[in-house]
């Protein structure tokens, strides 16, 4: 499994390798997805919230794999969606805001399955959500937890 970002999320990408054991790439993606059989990887997760990226991981993904877009991308494509077709990928949309994933993250969470310990950066009273954002945005930590 790898995980793909900027030069500027390096620090998060190494708490995906070093605490859910990811491979971080922030270059060489085509080759990485490649390395096996040189068809490409079974599946992408698009969560950027760009729509560049899904061109990226319509590039990536193998013949009859899958792509999972997460991120909402309010950009023009400006790109053929013409290889989900040539390379009978299936593409879905999951919106993760609504009550039946809810529960199942909570289920995770209480029983230990997801520890989420080692992506939150810090804990910050309502009032402060900016300075937690721009904590976020900047790179400096992966998540911030808020309390009212």
């Amino acid at each position: 499994m790898a995980i793909v970002g900027l030069e500027r999320d390096r620090g998060r990408l190494e708490v995906a390798r070093k605490h859910y054991g990811a491979t971080p790439l922030v270059d060489g993606v085509r080759d990485w997805a490649n390395s096996v059989d040189g068809l490409g990887a079974d599946g992408a997760i698009d969560a950027a919230g760009v729509s560049a990226t899904l061109k990226l991981a319509m590039d990536v993904v193998r013949p009859g794999g899958w792509i999972s877009k997460v991120g909402w991308g309010p950009q023009p494509l400006n790109f053929s969606l013409d290889p989900l077709v040539q390379k009978n990928i299936t593409l879905q949309g999951s919106f993760s805001h609504n009550w039946p994933i809810w529960e199942r993250i909570i289920r995770l969470l209480s029983t230990g399955q997801l520890d989420v310990k080692p992506i939150i950066g810090g804990v910050w009273p309502l009032e402060q959500w900016h300075e937690a954002f721009e904590k976020m945005h900047t790179g400096e930590i992966p998540k911030a937890v808020l309390k009212p």
